[in-house]
């Protein structure tokens, strides 16, 4: 049987904090699996440490790559890390990665792999949004 796996990528802490909020939501899991590339790290170190955190993963498992930009050096480092490790064709990936699409590819890990994607850039287009603050004043217009 195969797995899914949410693979966060990111440059410096996002990767750390986004596995540690979505983990007081859903509780600590094995397949949601984090990278950072760290201030200082060269990108053979960082492939290095991709190369470890998807070990598990095999060519029958599926896998969203949820990085924080879509033109940075860790999500092109990681796709050529998981190219030689696992089918390329049971992999996703989608870049400006936030907690509500996190939570909705969680939500969604039964759905197939297409469908739980486009709930995941759904709910990312909703939650961008500017929080109006109701303060009761009426306008003086």
């Amino acid at each position: 049987m195969y797995m899914r796996y949410l693979l966060f990528i990111s440059h410096g802490g996002f990767a750390d904090g986004l596995t540690e909020a979505l983990g007081m939501m859903v509780g600590q899991r094995e397949d949601i699996v984090k990278v950072a590339f760290r201030d200082g790290m060269g990108l053979p170190e960082f492939k290095e440490h991709v190369q470890e955190a998807i070990a598990p993963m095999t060519r029958d498992d599926e896998i969203i790559v949820m990085a924080d930009l879509v033109s940075g050096s860790p999500l092109a480092t990681t796709m050529d890390a998981l190219s030689e490790h696992v089918d390329l064709s049971k992999v996703r990936a989608v870049a400006g990665m936030n907690l509500p699409m996190a939570l909705t590819a969680v939500e969604n890990e039964e759905e197939p792999l297409e469908d739980a994607v486009a709930a995941m850039m759904e709910v990312a287009k909703e939650q961008v949004t500017p929080f109006n603050l109701d303060t009761g004043a009426e306008d003086d217009i």
